[in-house]
């Protein structure tokens, strides 16, 4: 075997999957959907898109994945994945419905408020960019 292509096995949990090892987990084959590979999939995804808020909303504080360290004038958690999708599948339908009846010449910023059943308060959701360029960052 040639000494530049790299040693290809099955996938150490037994999930079927062939392939080149990574370092870690050990032995796992990149894709691999045992939990574990699964559970350090998510963090990493949600651990950058928190990152990319974080950077875009300018929140001051301790780099840390835990949003009780963060600094700045509002406490934040983050949230990511198929735990949003209901949430964003509701904003686009409201956003849509709003766009329909939006006049020509209308550019105001977008937002979302649901006043759930049974309270008196809101919540408000409103897309990302919209709220930076809007309001700025949240130093």
């Amino acid at each position: 075997m040639a000494d530049y292509l790299k040693d290809k096995r099955d996938c150490a949990c037994g999930c079927g999957l062939f392939g080149t090892p990574r370092k870690r987990p050990e032995g796992h084959i990149r894709g691999c959907d045992c939990p574990r590979c699964r559970g350090k999939r998510n963090r990493a995804k949600g651990d950058a898109k928190a990152r990319a808020a974080r950077k875009k909303l300018g929140i001051p504080g301790v780099m840390s994945r835990h949003e009780e360290h963060f600094g700045g004038r509002l406490r934040v958690e983050m949230k990511a994945g198929k735990q949003v999708s209901p949430i964003a599948t509701r904003f686009n339908d409201a956003w849509l419905q709003s766009e329909a009846a939006r006049p020509i010449g209308d550019n105001r910023r977008f937002m979302m408020i649901a006043m759930p059943e049974g309270t008196r308060d809101g919540i408000v959701l409103m897309r990302l960019s919209d709220f930076v360029d809007e309001y700025g960052t949240l130093e």
